[in-house]
């Protein structure tokens, strides 16, 4: 996908049928393909007589886990769940699955930056506000909450002040300023922006997430963006390294699944903790303009390109088939013969 700029390099999209298109490195796709030959019984590169002897031997548990934990990463946004029960049936092991099942949707919920709203909390899950396990921290309300990933429910709310005031008043601007924006542009987004004191400096992560379910008309998506940079006391300047994440599953009448993901490296100059903010969010909306215009784009081109050939063509007669009326024709002919 060509995106503004020329930044083909930087950003990919990739539209798929039947399968779900992640980034990964090639050994973790080998293994993955691999295993998936085991499970589904299927052997490669076999003779037909070497089919019909031999089998591929069955996963060990340790394997299993790790097999079902890559299949539900990769898991459509809103659709964990059925992801889920569908690998239940071919593990065909319910204690092992029931064991790791709070695990896996740990991950899933963590990686897609669930929303938790409750007890006067707005807070995104993730790695970088966990405390420790399925125990997650809202800087905003300065409260820890303890979190049940299977019933998706937060209990056992703890107040949890910080202690680096100077450090939560960065956090403070940069959240007040993100909000204005994510509040702008996303009608069910959420953001959050957490620090983490080192010794010699302050480190910001900052992450957005729009989750937009639809089960009933078919479709299902996610935007989703992180951010991170760090200060030290002297700092005049520091480098901005971001990750937009776009997930989209359209599943009426087929299984089409489209993934863009783009990394983003730019420069922020540091003032004040007001002014800092300000132009962190500009820099955050124009990578993020990019992307929706480089999307747009795109789309104009799916029209006369993979659309198109999705479609079947039309008989010489330039008319569409009616195959119900067929099927009716054909069946009042059979009864007439009998």
């Amino acid at each position: 996908m060509a995106g503004p700029n020329n930044q083909q390099d930087s950003w990919e999209c990739h539209l798929k049928c039947g399968d779900v298109n992640s980034r990964q490195n090639p050994e973790a796709m080998a293994g993955s393909s691999r295993n998936y030959q085991k499970f589904y019984g299927r052997a490669q590169n076999m003779s037909t007589e070497q089919c019909s002897t031999e089998r591929p031997a069955p996963l060990d548990r340790q394997e299993t886990v790790q097999t079902v934990s890559r299949l539900l990463k990769q898991a459509p946004p809103g659709e964990f769940d059925k992801a889920f029960s569908d690998l239940r049936a071919l593990v065909e092991d319910d204690g092992l699955m029931c064991e790791e099942a709070s695990g896996f949707c740990a991950v899933h919920n963590k990686d897609h930056f669930t929303p938790v709203r409750a007890e006067g909390c707005e807070v995104l899950l993730t790695r970088h506000n966990e405390l420790e396990e399925n125990h997650f921290l809202d800087p905003q309300s300065q409260v820890s909450f303890e979190y049940d990933h299977l019933r998706r429910k937060a209990s056992d709310f703890q107040a949890h002040p910080e202690e680096d005031e100077k450090g939560e008043q960065w956090r403070r601007e940069l959240q007040e300023s993100l909000k204005a924006y994510v509040s702008e542009h996303y009608p069910e987004g959420l953001c959050g922006v957490f620090i983490k004191d080192t010794a010699v400096r302050r480190i910001f992560v900052a992450c957005i997430a729009s989750h937009q379910h639809k089960p009933s008309a078919s479709w299902n998506g996610l935007w989703k963006s992180e951010w991170t940079f760090a200060l030290t006391p002297a700092s005049t300047s520091t480098e901005v390294s971001g990750t937009i994440t776009v997930q989209a599953h359209y599943f009426e009448d087929g299984n089409v699944h489209l993934n863009v993901t783009r990394d983003v490296e730019e420069t922020l100059l540091v003032t004040d903790e007001a002014q800092t903010a300000r132009e962190f969010v500009k820099l955050v909306e124009k990578a993020e303009r990019q992307v929706q215009t480089g999307l747009m784009e795109e789309y104009q081109k799916m029209k006369d390109t993979y659309v198109k050939a999705f479609r079947r063509q039309l008989p010489i007669t330039h008319t569409t088939l009616d195959w119900e009326r067929m099927m009716t024709a054909k069946i009042v002919e059979v009864h007439i013969k009998q």
